[in-house]
């Protein structure tokens, strides 16, 4: 069930790069501003960067790619994507998609492979303008050092805290953490990692929480009752 609401969200992330594309203006500035400005004027142009690399994480296969594909190729670039090892079968049927579409060839490109051996050689490419990363820390940092002079956007790792102090109804606020903890398997940045609690919540809090989170279904992720499936 989880799957099926990561592909509307994709949706709407195409929908929302498609918009912005008739959004791209250059700006005329007159310099008037300055006394010996008379009569100038500067202006700016938005302009392509070229050939971005998008390297996506496993846990949102779909609409991480989105994220970085949709606004690529709005913005006129050229991608080439890298998903993760684990989860590439998506981003093949994306590719059909954008193809069956009418995509010009070569505006997408899928490439397969680990990310120490192929990622990396991606990365130092001088071919590639620019580098855009999903993903841990550690890989981020390399990719950071070794990009050289490319432009590089790095989204990394998360360690999430929720504070809680004083609440209405406890049962709703540990069903939103449980879910916030345990959705995807927990296999998010922003899941719920650490909880502080006001000790005059503490031991109820904890009862609940508990009792709460034994009564999650572990099992077949492709069921829509299940609520854990496998971790990768």
């Amino acid at each position: 069930r989880y799957a099926l609401g990561e592909v509307k969200r994709a949706v709407e992330t195409f929908k929302f790069a498609s918009i912005e594309a008739q959004e791209i203006y250059g700006k005329v500035i007159p310099m008037d501003a300055a006394t010996k400005g008379k009569d100038y004027f500067g202006f700016y142009l938005r302009v392509p960067k070229g050939v971005i690399l998008a390297i996506t994480p496993f846990n949102f296969p779909l609409n991480l790619v989105a994220h970085k594909v949709g606004p690529a190729i709005a913005s006129g670039n050229s991608v080439i994507l890298k998903p993760a090892s684990v989860t590439p079968l998506i981003s093949v049927k994306l590719g059909e998609i954008f193809e069956n579409a009418g995509l010009p060839r070569g505006i997408l490109n899928i490439i397969f492979g680990s990310g120490s051996d192929v990622g990396r050689k991606l990365v130092r490419d001088e071919r590639i303008q620019m580098v855009t990363f999903t993903g841990s820390l550690p890989v981020g940092e390399v990719i950071k050092r070794e990009a050289g002079f490319k432009t590089v956007t790095l989204e990394l790792g998360n360690n999430s805290p929720v504070v809680l102090e004083d609440v209405d109804d406890l049962h709703q606020v540990v069903d939103r953490l449980i879910i916030g903890a345990f959705a995807y398997s927990g296999q998010v940045c922003i899941s719920v990692q650490r909880i502080y609690v006001n000790r005059n919540l503490f031991d109820d809090f904890v009862s609940l929480f508990v009792e709460k989170t034994e009564k999650l279904k572990i099992g077949d992720p492709l069921l829509p009752d299940t609520d854990i499936g496998p971790m990768i």
